[in-house]
């Protein structure tokens, strides 16, 4: 079993009707090793800092839900930002220190990307940026037990387009990045679902791009899709299930992605954890899709020797 643990996402979708809680405690009964929460979405931040009663709430409740716990980080954070850059750097050094109040081993934190915004962008100067970021926060991580896994990055349409890039859309990028930080608090995630979109969209071998990550990788997002980019903003779940487009975070086996032979060729340690993140809609699927990374994650094994 390539995976020492596997869990999966507690998402909007999930919050809705029945309180974090009790779907906390239904991920949980799922045969959920751990479960994936943001602070941003459990409201615990506010202005890049950590809301004292609010996390104290939360210490309390999560630690009486069963289960344990990965951290993603607000997805908005973008460390190689060039007009506020310490605001991205407080959001993340507040997940970590989140990370730690709740016994959570990962912080999950996107890779740095120019948005079309971005006016003044000097790539060299930017990666450098988020580098130093990176190695200051994951000196506090490395204090509290903590791992921050970098994702690559899914190109969303800004990226289609031309008028963004995500130049960790690639995995072989994230890895250069993530050795260039030097680090042992500070690893990859390995994003399959957005590998795939991104492979379709820059044309890259899918299988050989995620070899060069996979042995940087601290902890996998696992799902699926068909590797078809997002064309335009602003479709929604329901629309992008129809047509197939865009990051759908299907359950595994749902899609095209060659999930199997991808995990057997990774190279990823033994021992890394896997969140199977889904879409809302799909928590029925939880203990199918749960079962189903199990298994790909021995036949990796098997399969790679």
């Amino acid at each position: 079993m390539i995976f020492g643990s596997v869990g999966t996402n507690l998402n909007g979708g999930s919050l809705a009707g029945e309180g974090f809680l009790g779907a906390l405690r239904r991920l949980a009964g799922s045969g959920a090793d751990f479960v994936e929460v943001g602070p941003h979405e459990l409201g615990a931040m506010l202005g890049g800092e950590l809301v004292p009663e609010r996390v104290r709430s939360l210490e309390r409740a999560l630690s009486g839900a069963g289960v344990v716990y990965t951290v993603h980080a607000p997805h908005a954070i973008n460390l190689m930002d060039p007009e506020d850059p310490a605001a991205h750097l407080d959001m993340l050094r507040a997940s970590v220190r989140f990370a730690g109040r709740i016994g959570a081993p990962v912080v999950v934190c996107h890779a740095g990307r120019r948005e079309p915004h971005h006016a003044r962008w000097r790539p060299a100067e930017r990666l450098a940026r988020e580098a130093a970021a990176l190695r200051e926060v994951g000196r506090l991580a490395e204090e509290l037990g903590v791992t921050i896994a970098v994702e690559n990055s899914y190109p969303e349409p800004p990226v289609v387009a031309g008028r963004a890039s995500a130049p960790a859309a690639r995995p072989s990028a994230l890895a250069e990045r993530v050795a260039g930080v030097d680090h042992p608090a500070v690893r990859a995630c390995l994003d399959v679902g957005h590998a795939a979109v991104s492979a379709t969209l820059l044309g890259y071998d899918l299988l050989e791009e995620c070899a060069v990550l996979g042995p940087l990788t601290a902890h996998v997002h696992l799902h699926d899709n068909l590797g078809r980019p997002e064309p335009r903003p602003g479709m929604s779940l329901p629309e992008r299930l129809a047509s197939g487009f865009g990051d759908l975070h299907l359950p595994p086996g749902r899609g095209t992605i060659p999930l199997q032979r991808l995990l057997a060729e990774s190279g990823l340690p033994e021992g890394v954890s896997c969140c199977v993140e889904l879409a809302p809609g799909f928590e029925e699927a939880v203990p199918e899709a749960l079962s189903e990374a199990r298994r790909l994650g021995a036949a990796a094994v098997v399969a790679g020797g």
